[in-house]
């Protein structure tokens, strides 16, 4: 846009433009990945049961996706809260304070991952997947296989029954009895 054009439309229309120039400057920072953190020691407080949070640094656990926090499965023929149970272990797991987490990658959404330890020395993501409340990812940590496999053949956790992997939940697959229909009000004519 010429700068004359510029100059002689309305005021209302350039404090849009100008505010909205400002507000995409002032936002550009915080729209980058995070940045690479040296590994991290100190409390942590569960987001979701495979996600820590430290002050504002956030860590996705490597090698175990977990249950996503709404996420459901049936145990039994009952549907039940598989995700909220996940991040409950999770926060339990965390109370024994300093969490330790030792940088491995990132994800594809550029959070950095890591393997984290409480004080006692217990592996958050293995102990979810031996509790059978997150899947295991070989490719990422491969001693956590047969990990899985334990928990898989004594039916823990979601392996008792029927769950959608947390992948293809956060892709939008759900159980049939978890499916919600959404009808579109239509005018009858």
């Amino acid at each position: 846009m010429p700068i004359r054009r510029f100059l002689n439309c309305p005021v209302s229309r350039r404090y849009k433009l100008i505010s909205t120039l400002f507000f995409l400057a002032i936002l550009s920072p915080f729209a980058q990945a995070d940045e690479t953190f040296n590994d991290l020691t100190g409390p942590a407080r569960a987001i979701d049961a495979d996600t820590l949070e430290f002050g504002f640094k956030r860590i996705d656990l490597w090698g175990a996706d977990a249950m996503n926090r709404f996420q459901k499965c049936l145990v039994n023929g009952q549907s039940t809260a598989c995700g909220a149970e996940a991040w409950q272990i999770t926060t339990n797991l965390l109370v024994a304070t300093p969490i330790t987490c030792e940088i491995r990658g990132k994800n594809r959404y550029h959070r950095n991952m890591a393997v984290c330890r409480n004080a006692n020395g217990v592996d958050i993501g293995q102990s979810l997947i031996l509790r059978g409340m997150a899947v295991a990812r070989p490719d990422q940590m491969p001693e956590y296989e047969t990990v899985e496999a334990r928990a898989r053949q004594a039916r823990t956790g979601v392996w008792a029954g029927e769950f959608i992997d947390p992948l293809k939940w956060r892709r939008g697959e759900r159980l049939p009895e978890h499916e919600i229909e959404i009808r579109r009000w239509q005018r009858d004519e």
